[in-house]
């Protein structure tokens, strides 16, 4: 099941933080997305997040901030409910696009964006912290 996030699902989206980025600071991560997001979205099983897709608007476009799966769950459509549910509320915001970033070496990741419509429009050198480059991705809202 996909929902809204609510407070007591804080230390499960920590714990996937860690295991998907492993952070400096995960919980300063986790308080910029709930700052900062327009929606945060969990896939719950039986009470336990088993992942979370984190979205904020900008003007007439929105941005996935932060997206991940616990990797036991990984392969199994999970990513994909959460990112359905992500372009589903754009739309219904009246978003045109939906952008990210996301590691050149991440192609499980690349090949679901793509799956969603997502095209590379960019490579940002050296984007994240160890130095690796990014493709930004976008999705074009208007023609779904």
């Amino acid at each position: 099941m996909v929902r809204g996030y609510t407070p007591r699902d804080f230390r499960d989206i920590l714990k996937i933080e860690k295991e998907a980025f492993s952070p400096q600071n995960p919980a300063y991560d986790l308080f910029i997305y709930l700052s900062h997001s327009t929606d945060l979205l969990v896939a719950d099983i039986g009470g336990n997040v088993i992942g979370y897709i984190s979205v904020m608007d900008m003007n007439d476009s929105s941005k996935i901030i932060s997206f991940a799966v616990k990797k036991e769950f990984q392969g199994h459509g999970v990513g994909s409910m959460l990112m359905d549910e992500a372009i589903k509320r754009c739309i219904e915001r009246g978003k045109k696009s939906i952008m990210l970033e996301v590691r050149v070496s991440n192609e499980r990741a690349q090949k679901l964006y793509k799956k969603k419509g997502f095209k590379v429009i960019d490579v940002l050198p050296g984007y994240y912290r160890d130095g690796e480059d990014a493709y930004l991705m976008v999705l074009n809202l208007e023609a779904i």
